[in-house]
């Protein structure tokens, strides 16, 4: 159910690919790419995990989404599809970037049909995180809107445990995360989750990750069709 599209064949293929280029590495809260700015080559994570965020006119972080293991960005400049980066890029944990031109990347896609076919569900998988996102964002109750982020950082960062109905978040995530997520505010955010924490839906603490109970959490979304669907991100 939350299994990789990538298979071992086009993970070597494109680490083979990357591991000639330089690598830079960049300690959290580190930003990579400015909104705006023209990048001199395209990044390929090879470690870790870089968030991707705007910025409302009050200053107020916005996310977009976050670029993890083989991720290149910013995808849409590196596809010459934008003249400069449209988010900030920055780093969410420690990470390891491989400085890769984008022409190159470009270039060696085109010459692989595995590869190919990788990008085409990469951005297919991503464009259902999207919308799943914007369902999450459309709800008007601050509940609704917590279970169904939950929902869907469970489907698209999340891995599975001993339980195949435990999902672990492998993103380290505060409350000023989710509240940055879903455009609560933080003591909201703390608040709901914690109603959720005691209803067994989720289990956190210091250092320790989200997990969330997938049936717990399926019973209590309003739309069953979505809590019912199997979707590998």
């Amino acid at each position: 159910m939350y299994t990789s599209t990538m298979t071992p064949l086009r993970t070597s293929l494109l680490e083979q690919f990357l591991q000639k280029y330089p690598v830079r590495h960049i300690g959290k809260g580190e930003i990579v790419i400015f909104q705006g700015e023209e990048p001199r080559s395209a990044y390929a994570v090879k470690s870790g995990v870089i968030k991707v965020y705007n910025l409302s006119v009050n200053g107020d972080e916005k996310p977009v989404g976050f670029e993890t293991k083989n991720d290149v960005f910013p995808d849409a400049w590196a596809f010459h599809k934008a003249p400069s980066a449209m988010y900030y890029y920055e780093a969410f944990s420690d990470a390891d970037l491989y400085i890769v031109p984008r022409d190159d990347y470009v270039a060696f896609l085109k010459s692989s049909p595995e590869l190919l076919a990788h990008t085409l569900e990469r951005y297919v998988s991503a464009r259902t995180g999207d919308s799943m996102r914007l369902n999450a964002l459309q709800h008007s109750r601050a509940s609704d809107k917590l279970m169904y982020t939950l929902h869907y950082l469970a489907v698209s960062h999340g891995v599975t445990t001993d339980d195949p109905k435990v999902i672990q978040i492998t993103l380290d995530l505060t409350h000023q995360d989710f509240a940055n997520l879903t455009g609560l505010t933080r003591e909201t955010t703390a608040t709901e989750l914690n109603k959720l924490k005691s209803r067994k839906v989720i289990s956190y603490g210091k250092r320790v990750p989200y997990t969330v109970d997938l049936n717990r959490l399926n019973g209590m979304l309003n739309d069953q069709f979505i809590a019912d669907m199997e979707i590998g991100l």
